[in-house]
Formats: structure tokens, sequence, C-alpha cells
């Protein structure tokens, strides 16, 4: 994630990547303000939903989810691709047995875990406070 600039002399984010950053920020809250509503996950759309395999998360400053990452939306011949290596934005909400996860920008379900994703998620479980 970048950081925003604006009443810079140089070097400003444009109006519209703030615009942007705002949306994203504005649907995340309002994802999580619906798990805490309705005490409960969220039922995500396999069609528009990208699945995460072979999956774990890696401590980068902040957590990533790390994986093959397919999206359905991008289908060769009818099928969704094996996508290839790749990483997510920064994870704000995990759920293990729910086996979905939500980064800054979007959900993803959780397909096969990597051998190393028990113990990848271990360094980032906080006590409840």
């Amino acid at each position: 994630m970048d950081m925003l600039r604006f009443g810079e002399f140089q070097a400003n984010s444009s109006l519209r990547s703030i615009i942007r950053s705002a949306t994203e920020w504005h649907e995340l809250a309002k994802d999580l303000r619906d798990i805490v509503d309705r005490k409960s996950l969220p039922l995500l759309d396999p069609g528009t939903t990208p699945i995460v395999n072979e999956w774990f998360v890696e401590k980068f400053m902040v957590p990533i989810l790390v994986g093959h990452i397919s999206y359905p939306e991008k289908t060769e011949n009818g099928h969704a691709t094996y996508g290839r290596m790749n990483f997510t934005a920064p994870l704000h909400f995990f759920s293990y047995k729910g086996e979905m996860t939500r980064s800054s920008t979007r959900w993803y379900r959780l397909g096969t875990p990597s051998p190393l994703a028990e113990r990848s998620i271990e360094r980032w479980t906080m006590p409840d406070g």
C-alpha cells in the first residue's frame, strides 16, 4: 500500500487514487461491521471471490497472504485459471475455520493450505483485549 500525499510541492497523489483508497477503506470497515452486527461470517460467492491455494501468511511489516491465487473472473475456456504464486494486499481479517480472509481490498477464499500455513498464522495470534 502506498502512502497518499496531498498538499505537497510535488509527488502528490492523484485525487482518483485518494478516492480509490477511501472507497477501499470504507468497504473494509463495512465488511468488518457486518461481521460484528450479524455475529457470523459472510457467504462468499465462489463465482466472484478468488481462492488461494498452497497459502501461508507472511510477515512483511503487515500480514499478507501468499499463495497461488485464482480469480474466477479471469478464465480460460470457461475454467478458472490456476493462479501463479502471488500475494495479497495487507490482511485485516482472517478465519482459518471459516476458510476466508479479508485484505484491505477484497475477500479471498482459503483453499488448500501449504505445509507452512498453521505455523505462519501463529505469529499473528493476538490475545483478545
